[in-house]
């Protein structure tokens, strides 16, 4: 029997929100499928780097999207691959692949297997997440800019089937429902053979409204209410084995706490050259990011490290060799030529906010003082949500280490086609029915200076469980 396949992804989802009162269809749908209970974002723990890993089984030192933005051969100035109209023009000035390794849409295509993809999110997400759409006569819904849709004509006749694009006022209830209802009615009804259906929420309401807040519950009642909807549309397909369901999230995240630290400002008044003409550094950094440093000088390197290293907002520091104080961002599998030469992490911890939801982070960022981030490696950003159900899937918790690395490998396991040799995931053969016991994972632990990381490994996949740092700053 043939059996197609639907990934949805409710963005920035975390696992305590999975309750039977607050999200009772995906709770519902986990009790009768496999929750795994251990799943791990990418590093950095960011949209764009995640759904990259999610299409391509591999970590950002192979598929090369190191962050949301960054500076690339071929582009004056920062690749933002959330803005579409400026990502579009791009392209075809880059002097490089934009990715390093295939995506979902390129391996069925080789096997004559069909995709489509809607997206909620940033504009350039959706044009990431099917990147070669047209090429391939592929379907692509983009819901931030409709004019990225392909085939031409599509967003028409889906404003034709189910309205038009609601307002995009969070909590983001009708826009993702919108979502939802497009590939139920237009999209799924031409039976691609895997479709990926992106979400915004909680993700807007988290940044915007607090974790925890009444706004960012009802954003993630109102994502489970239309996921309901799939649930019970496709209860007969579902039940013959003919739509498995795989269900995640990207990353988690964490609370802003302690005000705007104002980096970049504090490093011009240490003396660091940051502005135009011929800067030094480059910044990306909220709760976490990149510093790209001028032609990587050594000297320079050693400078700003030495002077991170120094501060008590900082937290785990990453450099390519491991310079002192530092791990590797071979540590982190984001060792690619395109990566910073400085991944920084602000200094977080276990604290509660407002609505006692556990974990603070410093704050660097544009979103308001309480607001949810993400990019770290706390453990709240590095743990999310995965459930998988179906006629192939089993019953009950998997407790071994997951990871969205892990999602394409399974689907092309799921769809009976061979895996490419490049991916860094794995299948994950303990959640199929009558599958193997869960692995047992090594767990170790690195640290150089003040730098922390705990990591499990399952054969020759790694998953990052969480990076801190011991201050012993005065």
């Amino acid at each position: 029997m043939r059996s197609r396949i639907l990934i949805i992804v409710f963005d920035a989802l975390r696992p305590e929100f999975l309750t039977a009162d607050l999200m009772p269809n995906l709770h519902g749908f986990a009790r009768h499928g496999v929750l795994c209970t251990d799943h791990h974002s990418t590093f950095p723990t960011e949209p764009r780097v995640n759904q990259s890993s999610v299409t391509t089984g591999c970590y950002p030192r192979k598929h090369g999207i190191v962050a949301n933005l960054f500076p690339m051969p071929g582009v004056d100035g920062i690749l933002n691959t959330g803005d579409d109209a400026a990502f579009e023009a791009m392209i075809g000035d880059l002097r490089e692949p934009l990715f390093g390794v295939p995506q979902m849409a390129d391996i069925l295509a080789t096997h004559g297997r069909s995709y489509a993809s809607i997206s909620a999110g940033t504009p350039g997400g959706a044009r990431l997440i099917n990147l070669n759409a047209q090429s391939y006569g592929y379907m692509r819904y983009a819901l931030r800019r409709p004019a990225a849709s392909v085939p031409r004509g599509l967003s028409d006749r889906i404003a034709e089937v189910v309205g038009p694009i609601p307002d995009n006022t969070r909590p983001m209830v009708d826009w993702n429902r919108h979502a939802v209802e497009a590939w139920l009615e237009v999209i799924d009804p031409q039976e691609p053979d895997v479709s990926l259906v992106w979400l915004c929420e909680p993700d807007e309401s988290f940044h915007w409204h607090e974790i925890g807040s009444p706004e960012s519950r009802a954003a993630a009642h109102g994502v489970d209410a239309a996921f309901g909807e799939i649930l019970h549309r496709k209860r007969d397909e579902i039940a013959s084995g003919n739509l498995q369901i795989i269900a995640l999230s990207d990353h988690g995240q964490i609370s802003l706490s302690g005000g705007k630290i104002g980096l970049e400002g504090k490093a011009r008044a240490a003396g660091f050259k940051l502005d135009s003409p011929s800067p030094d550094y480059l910044f990306y950094v909220h709760n976490a990011g990149g510093i790209w440093v001028r032609d990587s000088d050594p000297d320079l390197i050693v400078d700003m490290t030495d002077w991170l290293l120094a501060q008590s907002f900082t937290g785990p520091v990453f450099t390519r060799d491991g310079l002192p104080g530092t791990l590797r961002h071979a540590d982190i599998c984001a060792d690619h030529p395109r990566a910073p030469d400085i991944y920084l992490t602000l200094a977080h911890d276990d604290g509660t906010n407002a609505y006692g939801l556990p974990g603070l982070s410093a704050d660097n960022s544009p979103y308001p003082e309480g607001g949810g981030c993400h990019g770290g490696l706390s453990r709240y950003e590095l743990n999310n949500v995965l459930v998988l159900g179906g006629s192939a899937f089993g019953q009950g918790q998997n407790a071994a280490p997951t990871g969205n690395v892990d999602i394409l490998p399974t689907v092309l396991h799921l769809l009976g086609l061979p895996l490419a040799g490049q991916l860094d995931g794995r299948v994950l053969h303990e959640t199929f029915v009558d599958g193997p016991r869960p692995p047992e994972p090594r767990i170790e632990t690195l640290q150089h200076g003040q730098t922390h990381l705990r990591i499990s490994r399952i054969g020759n996949t790694p998953y990052l469980d969480r990076g801190w740092a011991e201050l012993s700053h005065s």
